[in-house]
């Protein structure tokens, strides 16, 4: 399986739901194993990461997963009110009390902190979702800015 098809694969997957950081390290290790295999470099060249992601202009896998969160998100946004994810993003728990101890972060926790990193609020991102170019863009300008 080559290294394109890997990637969507578990960049797909990992970006409906929230990554833990051991999760966050196993697949930047991965990633970076990939990009090392389809450049040819091995650990014995001891040539950094970093090094190998600025010289090819590649990005983190952090990044990645994030650019596919937001693109989803917009995706759903844009959905019809009756489909089932857009109704999902609107779910109020009333009846259900939690457990004690910290809360399971979901992917609305997820997606709400990174909209709130770029200084965005839920309604300001259900607005600008509506027109589909520029919602890319700004997923773009994101993802360019933080890496």
């Amino acid at each position: 399986m080559n290294h394109w098809s890997c990637q969507l694969c578990y960049t797909v997957q990992n970006s409906l739901w929230p990554l833990t950081i051991p999760q966050k390290k196993k697949l930047d290790a991965t990633h970076h194993k990939f990009q090392r295999r389809l450049l040819g470099t091995t650990w014995k060249d001891k040539v950094r990461n970093e090094d190998i992601r600025n010289q090819k202009k590649l990005q983190r896998m952090d990044l990645i997963i994030k650019e596919r969160r937001w693109r989803w998100l917009g995706h759903v946004l844009r959905m019809e009110d009756d489909r089932i994810p857009k109704q999902a993003t609107r779910w109020q728990m009333d009846s259900y009390t939690r457990r004690a101890g910290r809360p399971r972060s979901n992917w609305i926790d997820t997606v709400s902190r990174d909209l709130k990193s770029i200084g965005m609020a839920w309604e300001d991102a259900e607005q600008a979702a509506v027109d589909r170019e520029d919602w890319c863009g700004r997923v773009a300008q994101c993802v360019f800015d933080m890496g």
